[in-house]
This record gives structure tokens, sequence and C-alpha cells, in this order.
């Protein structure tokens, strides 16, 4: 029973997944979001990116359109680099999309 018990953890906790979506601030132009992204990139993260930042000159990635929304999530082989390093090195992938 112990044995299961472990084990049912170690797949919930190497299974999570997630993501976040940021829209701007345009209203009118939300709807208009692009099903593929005109941009995708990852970030690395370590030491489970305490006192790291990473920036991005958006202005080469969507230049004179602008940028409809940006949306960060963590991929099968982010969560299970995460889970296996333990938080030492946390890959992050984000997808940028244009008007």
């Amino acid at each position: 029973m112990k044995k299961l018990l472990i084990c049912i953890g170690l797949a919930l906790a190497l299974s999570a997944c997630g993501s976040d979506h940021i829209i701007r601030f345009n209203l009118d132009q939300q709807q208009n979001i692009k099903t593929t992204p005109s941009y995708k990139g990852k970030s690395h993260f370590f030491l489970w990116g305490m006192w790291q930042k990473t920036d991005y000159n958006l202005e080469n990635v969507c230049y004179r359109r602008g940028i409809n929304a940006i949306e960060t999530h963590w991929t099968v082989y982010d969560s299970l680099m995460n889970g296996f390093t333990m938080g030492i090195y946390a890959p992050e992938s984000f997808s940028i999309y244009c008007n």
C-alpha cells in the first residue's frame, strides 16, 4: 500500500502543466487572436527563478504590428525538467501573438 501511494504521488507531481495568458488592453482587438503564434521561445531559469529576470525586445518580434497577446506555458518537458532537478533548472515556454 505504501509503494502504491508513493507511485501515485510521484505520478501526480510529475504530470503538472500550466499556462498564463496575457491579453493587451485594447478590448476591440481581443477577438482577433490568431491560433498560431507569431513567435515561440523558451526561457531558462535556475535556482527556482530567484533573482532572475528575462527581458525581450518585443519591437523586433512584432515590428510595426503591435502585440495582441503573450502566453506562457509549461510543457511536459518543462515540468519534467523542473521536477527532476527539484527546481534547480526550470524552463518555461512562451508564445507571442502579433496583430
